[in-house]
């Protein structure tokens, strides 16, 4: 499901690049702070990729310090946090939402679809395996065919 994300790049929102140009006026870091290029370089471009983007909520997750500590707050404290929560998940369900009203129409959406071109079946085809219902009729039948030539004998 995430494979069709990887290379997607969202738009930063005009309020989260003002947040951040706040986070960073505030925290006073030079280049050697946790944080800062990421800072710049997100209100910079203006946009963020998918990667980035998993990557940012990784960093969050694994936060250990303060709230008041200058990494976190360069990096967008618990606003850009919650936005990068909210705009994953969100990216996540659209796909697996889109699969799954395309599965209504067309069948086997989260099957990964590949066609092998110019290869030979090298496989054998399979054989018809006899069920057991038919190996016990046909051991009724005999059984039967034997009982009626020894009715047919003492008759």
């Amino acid at each position: 499901m995430n494979k069709d994300l990887y290379g997607k790049n969202i738009p930063l929102p005009d309020v989260v690049k003002e947040y951040l140009q706040t986070c960073f006026d505030s925290a006073q870091g030079d280049e050697t702070t946790e944080g800062y290029k990421r800072n710049k370089e997100l209100r910079e471009t203006g946009e963020v990729s998918y990667q980035q983007l998993k990557r940012m909520k990784n960093w969050f997750d694994k936060y250990n310090g303060h709230d008041n500590d200058k990494p976190f707050i360069l990096n967008g404290g618990h606003y850009v946090k919650n936005w990068v929560n909210d705009t994953l998940t969100s990216m996540r369900d659209g796909v697996s939402l889109g699969k799954e009203i395309k599965s209504t129409v067309l069948p086997n959406q989260y099957i990964d679809t590949h066609e092998k071109n110019n290869i030979v079946n090298l496989n054998r085809p399979s054989k018809a395996h006899k069920s057991t219902a038919d190996y016990y009729n046909s051991q009724v039948t005999e059984s039967l065919k034997r009982i009626n030539d020894l009715i047919k004998k003492i008759i």
